[in-house]
């Protein structure tokens, strides 16, 4: 496999626009957490995740399926699986759902920028990738089937992610937003975007004024030194996973 991709490759996306539409729609999946309806939480996240790798492809003149690419971002289940899951949680899920909310709501301070940082880094970990070549090519780096190279990449990700410093990315969100009641404002009324339209371009995610300024404030936090260090550590820990898992 290639070298770990050098610092400028690391940081191109960081200065584009691309990076702030990974930030928007990390503010939106966070959002749907507040969601009073069992079910339709994991549906907004999946779709904003899903936005963020089909954004993230239409901006490289690369041969590659959204589909290919679906182990990399989606939940490890198919349609009929999925389907017989949820139809099988459904009591359970209405039970709890009284105290999933409180939940929700009580763990929220954490749980809204982690999962901000998520879709940021998924989008971010796949235009590196595509940016040095190593997929999205006739030939990934490893020379396997390109769904397969998917499948590497969600395990090189979760075990890279799990190993993140989280308290530098909750003190640079808060510094950065002013304390966590603006971006939960913003992020409830931007989660009617992900409804409003079918998706079927990139531009067809539109997000409310006030989720840009949020995701804006967001964007410059990420060049603190700190933040920079943070994410070369994250890149060196999934590169090194990709070489690994097997």
């Amino acid at each position: 496999m290639p070298d770990t991709p050098k610092r400028v490759q690391a940081d191109a996306s960081f200065t584009s626009g691309i990076a702030s539409q990974w930030i928007i729609a990390g503010i939106i999946s966070a959002s749907a957490r507040f969601i009073p309806i069992p079910f339709l939480d994991e549906i907004v996240q999946n779709r904003c995740r899903r936005h963020t790798v089909k954004t993230t492809i239409e901006s490289h003149a690369v041969d590659l399926d959204l589909s290919t690419v679906e182990p990399y971002y989606a939940a490890p289940s198919g349609c009929f699986a999925g389907c017989l899951g949820m139809v099988l949680k459904l009591p359970l899920k209405l039970l709890l759902f009284p105290f999933r909310k409180i939940i929700a709501v009580v763990t929220s301070f954490r749980a809204v920028p982690l999962e901000i940082m998520r879709v940021y880094l998924l989008g971010r970990t796949l235009d590196r990738y595509l940016s040095n070549g190593n997929f999205g090519q006739s030939e990934n780096s490893l020379g396997i089937d390109d769904s397969a190279y998917a499948v590497r990449m969600r395990s090189a990700f979760e075990q890279s992610f799990a190993r993140m410093d989280m308290h530098v990315v909750l003190s640079a969100m808060r510094d950065a937003t002013g304390g966590f009641k603006e971006l939960m404002t913003a992020a409830l009324v931007g989660l009617k975007s992900v409804f409003e339209r079918d998706n079927k371009s990139a531009n067809a995610f539109i997000a409310e004024p006030e989720v840009k300024a949020e995701a804006s404030k967001i964007q410059q936090s990420f060049s603190r030194a700190e933040m920079v260090a943070l994410f070369d550590k994250f890149d060196l820990r999934f590169d090194n996973a990709m070489k690994d898992v097997s």
